[in-house]
């Protein structure tokens, strides 16, 4: 059975140890981005401060409206060679690793310290996700793999229709490479399952958004060798 690492994750919001500035009054920290949540972390010189020494406070000094709390202690910090770290929840508009869209690719553990995996229709959908974002000829070993949707990026609308048959051919064309990749994998004796295993594309919808036209949505919807329907959505940011 094949299994490939499981990359999008659904992002926490989670900023760790931002390094911060006692102010002059030897009890505030105001952090840089906006605080989600009351369940921060504040270290001082790499040492746990406890949450009974400080509380969250409306910031009524603020001028930036989207972070109107601060953290104070609640008596005057003493030492003045102590640094400070805050592990904060922020607002997902303001997150530095997702940047608002919810999601980041990177390599997760789970608390055993074993990497997630994907495995049967959730890396053939992950596998989708790949050969549809991945610029064409930007793997060297690889030059076949991936779309040139990317190049769409930008570009004017001139002829809606054409677009659309351009982005169904291009999602088309390489997911029947995946197909034929996956064929001669099998070939070679190693062991898959039925929902790795990509059957057929059974609809490629392209939509332009009411409100904008320049934002194309494809909506993908394939079959695994098991049986199993699955849906895939890829979001394009044209030029009007």
């Amino acid at each position: 059975m094949s299994y490939d690492l499981n990359l999008p994750t659904v992002c926490n919001h989670t900023i760790y140890r931002e390094p911060v500035t006692l102010d002059e009054d030897c009890r505030s920290l105001r952090l840089r981005q906006p605080l989600a949540a009351s369940n921060v972390k504040v270290y001082a010189s790499n040492d746990l401060v406890s949450s009974t020494d400080y509380d969250i406070i409306y910031d009524s000094t603020t001028i930036n409206i989207n972070q109107p709390r601060m953290i104070r202690f609640k008596f005057k910090w003493k030492s003045i060679e102590d640094y400070f770290e805050v592990t904060y929840v922020t607002l997902k508009n303001f997150c530095y690793k997702c940047v608002g869209l919810e999601k980041v690719d990177d390599i997760n553990y789970n608390i055993k310290g074993q990497l997630f995996l994907n495995r049967n229709e959730y890396l053939l959908l992950q596998n989708l996700e790949k050969f549809t974002i991945t610029e064409k000829q930007s793997n060297p070993f690889h030059t076949y793999i991936g779309t040139t949707l990317v190049k769409l990026l930008g570009q004017k609308i001139s002829d809606p229709s054409f677009i659309s048959s351009q982005i169904t051919q291009e999602i088309n064309t390489t997911l029947d490479i995946l197909k034929s990749l996956q064929e001669q994998y099998k070939a070679t004796g190693r062991a898959v399952t039925d929902g790795e295993l990509l059957d057929t594309v059974e609809n490629v919808k392209i939509r332009f958004d009411e409100n904008d036209p320049a934002i194309i949505r494809a909506d993908i919807t394939a079959r695994a060798v098991s049986g199993q329907s699955l849906n895939y959505t890829q979001y394009l940011k044209l030029s009007t």
